[in-house]
């Protein structure tokens, strides 16, 4: 790049700016994808606080996710259990996130329900030593 009396020069301003912009994208595209994909238990496992409550709110996150990406039926007026066996199976989840901080291994499933062409969940957990209010065991199998 040769400097002269006239600075930069248009082209060059122009080509910084193109870069720039290309660069803001980018971040703005791939912060949102983080924002996202960063659920409640990243979140709380950074603070080294993972509770019951938090499993079960990413527990209902990770089954909408699942059913919008998975379910290919109209729900309709039914109600749709998905288990914590079955978003192991598709990875929707891991094994720690199953885990709070005090080592208690949960398992469990969410109801999923339309209402008002909105999708509904609700979960329910079993762990060691805890246990949701109004929990099914035959839900999941037991």
């Amino acid at each position: 790049m040769k400097l002269n009396n006239h600075g930069l020069g248009l082209k060059y301003l122009i080509l910084y700016s193109v870069v720039i912009i290309i660069a803001i994208f980018f971040i703005v595209v791939f912060s949102r994808q983080a924002r996202e994909g960063l659920g409640d238990v990243f979140k709380d496992s950074i603070k080294g606080n993972i509770t019951y409550s938090t499993i079960e709110k990413n527990l209902v996150e990770k089954s909408l996710a699942y059913i919008e990406k998975y379910y290919k039926e109209e729900i309709g007026l039914g109600t749709i259990t998905v288990t914590t066996g079955n978003l192991l199976k598709f990875q929707m989840l891991n094994e720690s996130d199953l885990i709070t901080s005090e080592k208690d291994s949960c398992k469990g499933y969410a109801l999923i329900k339309k209402n008002n062409g909105t999708l509904l969940a609700e979960s329910y957990i079993k762990c060691n030593n805890y246990e949701t209010k109004n929990y099914q065991s035959w839900r999941i199998g037991e």
